[in-house]
C-alpha cells in the first residue's frame, strides 16, 4: 500500500503519504481543514479554493465564480503533478463530481489519491465559524454537515488509494511522512512539453511532404493553348507576309484597321478570317 496508517501507544496517528499523490481534505465549512493543511504541509504545497476564488475575482467569499476558482486548482494540480510534486487540494470535497474528478486525474498521472475525512461535530464547526473573521453562517454549515455523513457512506467504494478519518482529538495527534517515490515518466499536460513549451501542432502539407506549400507551388507550369481537337474543321490559313511584300500605299477611308487583325488565333471563328482574307486581296488589288 503506497500510504500507511499506524496508531501507537500515545494515541498518536502516523500517515505515510507519497509525493506526487493528490491529497483532498474532506469536511464542511470551519472543521479545521485550513489549519490542519498548514500546520503538515508547506504552503505551497497546498492549493486552496478559497485562495484560487480571491486570484480569480478578488473576493475569495464570492460563490458566483466557483467554476473559474476550481478550474484554476484543477490546473495548478495538473501543473505539479507534471513535477512530480504533492497536491494537497483544500476544499469542501462535499460532491460525488468534484472528488471523481480528481480520481480521474491521479488515474491518468498514475499516482494516488487520498482522502482526509475530518468528522467534526456540527456544534464545534458552527462554534469554530462564530470566532472566525470570514463566517459562512450556520445554515450553510448544516447543509455541508449533511451532504458530508452522505459522503461518509459511500465515499470508501469510491477508488481512493486510502480513506483517513480523523475526528476533532485526533487534529492535533497526527504525525505525517512523505516519501519521494518519482513517477519515471508523468502524463503531460496536453499540447505542453516537460517544461511547459507549447508544441505546434504540424500542419497536413507538413505531415505529408515535410516541404513548404511554395515548393509545390515552383514546378513548371503547363502551356494554357492547347491544339483543337481532331474533330474541328481546318481554319484557313492567312499568309501575313504577304501583306508586308505589296508597295506602300495610302489605306482607304475606314479600312485603316483591317491589316492588324490578328489572323489565325486558336479562338477565333472561321468567319473572322475569312473576312480578313477578302480585305487582303481587295487591297492588293486597289494597289497602284
Amino acid at each position: 500500500m503506497a500510504q500507511e496508517q499506524t496508531t501507537n501507544q500515545s494515541q498518536e496517528k502516523r500517515v505515510r503519504l507519497v509525493r506526487p499523490s493528490i491529497v483532498l481534505l474532506c469536511g464542511p465549512a470551519a472543521c479545521g481543514k485550513s489549519t490542519f493543511a498548514q500546520r503538515h504541509f508547506r504552503p505551497t504545497q497546498i492549493i486552496s479554493s478559497d485562495w484560487a476564488r480571491a486570484r480569480v475575482c478578488d473576493d475569495e467569499r464570492d460563490q458566483r465564480f466557483q467554476t473559474q476558482a476550481f478550474a484554476l486548482v484543477h490546473y495548478l494540480t495538473e501543473l505539479r503533478l507534471a513535477l512530480n510534486r504533492l497536491c494537497v487540494v483544500d476544499s469542501t470535497a462535499l460532491t460525488l463530481p468534484h472528488r471523481k474528478e480528481y480520481l480521474e486525474l491521479a488515474k491518468r498521472f498514475q499516482v494516488p489519491c487520498v482522502v482526509f475525512l475530518f468528522d467534526v461535530p456540527l456544534e464545534k464547526c458552527i462554534e469554530r465559524d462564530r470566532l472566525r473573521e470570514r463566517t459562512v453562517g450556520g445554515p450553510v454549515i448544516e447543509r455541508h454537515y449533511l451532504a458530508f455523513n452522505q459522503t461518509k457512506a459511500d465515499i470508501r467504494q469510491e477508488g481512493f488509494d486510502q480513506v483517513i478519518e480523523l475526528r476533532d482529538e485526533d487534529l492535533d495527534k497526527v504525525q505525517i511522512e512523505i516519501i519521494f517515490r518519482p513517477v519515471a515518466q508523468p502524463a503531460a499536460t496536453p499540447g505542453r512539453g516537460p517544461q511547459g513549451e507549447n508544441r505546434p501542432t504540424p500542419r497536413s502539407w507538413q505531415q505529408r511532404t515535410g516541404r513548404a506549400p511554395g515548393a509545390r507551388e515552383a514546378r513548371p507550369s503547363l502551356p494554357t493553348q492547347t491544339p483543337p481537337p481532331p474533330s474541328s474543321p481546318a481554319k484557313p490559313e492567312v499568309k501575313t507576309p504577304s501583306s508586308a511584300a505589296k508597295p506602300p500605299s495610302v489605306p482607304a477611308p475606314g479600312r485603316s484597321q483591317g491589316p492588324q487583325v490578328a489572323a489565325g488565333a486558336p479562338d477565333e471563328p472561321p468567319s473572322q478570317s475569312s473576312q480578313g482574307a477578302n480585305r487582303t486581296n481587295a487591297d492588293a488589288k486597289t494597289s497602284p
